[in-house]
């Protein structure tokens, strides 16, 4: 191949006539999926009569299309050249190959695996629009509708042509749901059934009103419902809201409350601002960026995943406001590298952005709004000379310990094993086919450059609220009035929102409200006094105790409520004690962090639904989970002599 000129491969597939509908987004990702193939002269492509197979487009020599003969023989009936397509109807349909196909002379043609190639049609419905109507164009020109397929139908649906396992519903977020089973949904259902029937059929338990107990009967249920995917999120909280409503826990306003904080604006503008600059082609020019910045394979890219989350922590305090922002990119990255979804290189991949974007919560006092509303309870005498750089000091012994063991178990956990190479195209190394996709990019587009320059007013924004005092969510609102009026935010792109996480969202923000409302928040917080106040005389049992009770509340209070609220709850205890109250909070912040089922962590589902539903299964996430939980504990610990030699035990 040494002796034949460089091949342009951008201008190659460009110029085909079978990609001619792709967006120059669209044609980068699919180039990550070609794979060079040379042929000798003679050699078969293909033999007549073979299963459906994968495309091939020519890239130099000439083939020859030959069918068989009814005397045994074969006759040649025509011609394939440069920028050609091979055995396109396998995309299609599954008929067998309707000829052989061998190269006349030496040669060359791009292959394109056809699982590979659905996956991606999955992926962006866009690919899928574009090439099913080449093809139908072709089809029609050659005479060969055998579905009686009219591509120039405006009724017919552009992948009315594709096999049912590539179409896309247009309306939809383009990712292919797990399969519904009715059986584990009845299970769900009827679990969440009987804990409503048990908290309205009896009585409260000593110091909780009725609407407090029914608060925590309906919580159960959502329980029940979540870790057996009994409902589609989105309908869930909406019942949940019913529920409360209907069943005197609380009244509308404060039922819908999270619908109408600054958090849910904040979310829905942020998927918002996402969706654009995903559209538009920045993140995916961004991820290939960062892929050729790593270095040290998988343990490297984890590393730098998880330190620019952390850094990034300390100007924007929301974390699950940044893990939305990267999970797009996180799953072109992996697609740019080669790992399948849900592979542990995938997950992994995602599991290193989780650790830095989201888990890095409280290092700094503007690690997270949880952290600064933490700040805000504390008593005014724990406050005094507590500044920025002060929170830092305090929390950087056990944020060191937790970061590192984190990074540590995720290339543990998730480093690819040595029969999971990536599965980047044969005969072009890591680096050629980077370069094809960033040729295939261009320079960067109007869009990209408005969503380019929206995004970072949109961070310095954020990072500059304690000058100018104004919300992040009225922030985010007015970066995605920019990017709409700059056209980059449109229509389409807001299809692209995952709509049933927004729902779920604002259930979830609605619940500090309604358990405040029912009581239910003191009752909890009386227990956890209860259980670790008789600890406080001694630092170490005192940190351990509130850190495993946090695990146990976290399982049913959000990160965000459970916080503050042991933070208060233990104040007394802790001043009895000599327990500086920031501990209190610093190990609520950590504690109540976890993930050990998706319903607990906005900021893991953010991740999860941010990342399409198939980079990771949740089974993946789970081992990370625990090690958070060991993890937290061991760090936290640790801190203890640390903070005794700061004053603060």
């Amino acid at each position: 191949m040494d002796d034949h000129p460089r091949i342009d491969y951008a201008g190659l597939l460009r110029g085909a006539e079978l990609f001619a509908g792709l967006d120059r987004v669209s044609l980068s990702k699919l180039a990550a999926r070609l794979e060079p193939l040379p042929l000798r002269p003679g050699e078969a492509l293909m033999a007549e009569g073979d299963p459906p197979g994968d495309l091939f487009l020519v890239v130099r020599g000439s083939f020859g299309v030959y069918v068989a003969t009814r005397d045994g023989g074969e006759r040649r009936v025509g011609t394939c050249g440069p920028g050609e397509p091979i055995g396109e109807m396998a995309l299609l349909a599954d008929a067998p190959r309707s000829a052989t196909v061998r190269a006349d002379a030496e040669a060359e043609v791009l292959r394109l695996e056809r699982e590979r190639f659905l996956a991606l049609m999955r992926r962006d419905p866009s690919v899928a629009a574009a090439l099913a109507a080449t093809l139908s164009r072709r089809l029609r020109v050659a005479d060969v509708g055998a579905d009686g397929i009219d591509a120039g139908d405006p009724s017919v649906p552009p992948d009315a042509g594709l096999p049912a396992s590539a179409r896309v519903d247009p309306a939809s977020d383009a990712v292919r749901r797990p399969r519904w089973r009715p059986e584990r949904a009845a299970v769900g259902l009827a679990l969440a059934g009987l804990a409503l029937l048990a908290g309205w059929a009896t009585p409260p338990p000593w110091g909780l009103a009725a609407p407090g107990w029914h608060a925590l009967a309906t919580l159960t249920a959502l329980v029940a419902v979540l870790a057996f995917e009994a409902l589609p999120d989105g309908a869930l909280s909406l019942a949940a809201v019913g529920v409360w409503v209907v069943g005197g826990v609380a009244p509308v306003a404060v039922a819908l409350g999270g619908f109408t904080t600054p958090s849910w604006v904040l979310i829905v503008t942020i998927f918002g601002v996402g969706a654009a600059a995903a559209s538009c082609g920045l993140l995916y020019r961004v991820a290939l960026w960062a892929v050729i910045c790593g270095r040290g394979g998988f343990a490297g890219q984890a590393a730098m995943l998880g330190a620019v989350g952390l850094v990034i922590g300390a100007a924007l305090p929301n974390p699950t406001g940044r893990v939305t922002f990267v999970a797009p990119a996180i799953t072109e990255i992996a697609e740019a590298l080669g790992h399948p979804p849900k592979s542990r290189a995938a997950a992994g991949l995602a599991m290193a952005a989780f650790v830095g974007f989201g888990l890095m919560a409280s290092p700094f006092l503007t690690s997270s709004s949880t952290a600064l509303l933490a700040y805000a309870v504390l008593p005014p005498e724990a406050r005094a000379g507590l500044d920025w750089g002060t929170w830092a000091l305090r929390a950087a012994p056990a944020h060191a310990v937790l970061f590192v063991g984190l990074v540590g178990a995720v290339i543990y956990l998730y480093r690819p094993a040595a029969d999971e190479a990536p599965a980047r195209p044969a005969g072009r190394s890591p680096a050629e086919a980077l370069a094809l996709q960033r040729a295939l990019l261009g320079p960067p587009s109007r869009q990209e450059r408005i969503a380019g320059v929206v995004l970072a007013l949109l961070l310095l924004g954020f990072a500059a609220q304690p000058l100018h005092g104004i919300e992040p969510a009225w922030v985010a609102v007015a970066g995605f009035t920019a990017l709409a009026a700059g056209r980059v935010l449109t229509p389409e792109a807001l299809r692209a929102v995952n709509w049933n996480f927004v729902l779920l969202f604002g259930m979830l923000a609605s619940m500090p409200q309604v358990f405040a409302h029912s009581g239910l928040d003191r009752w909890l917080a009386g227990l956890v006094a209860g259980a670790v106040g008789g600890l406080a005389g001694t630092p170490l049992l005192f940190v351990g105790a509130l850190t495993v009770v946090c695990f146990g509340l976290s399982l049913v209070l959000r990160w965000q409520a459970a916080a503050p609220l042991v933070t208060l709850a233990l104040q007394p205890v802790a001043a009895e004690a000599g327990v500086d109250p920031w501990v209190v909070a610093i190990v609520a912040l950590v504690a109540c962090n976890g993930f050990f089922f998706a319903y607990q962590s906005t900021i893991y589902l953010a991740l999860y639904h941010g990342t399409g539903g198939e980079l990771f299964r949740h089974a993946q996430a789970r081992p990370l989970a625990l090690w958070y939980a060991a993890l937290s504990l061991l760090a936290l610990c640790l801190s203890v002599p640390a903070w005794r030699a700061m004053g603060l035990l």
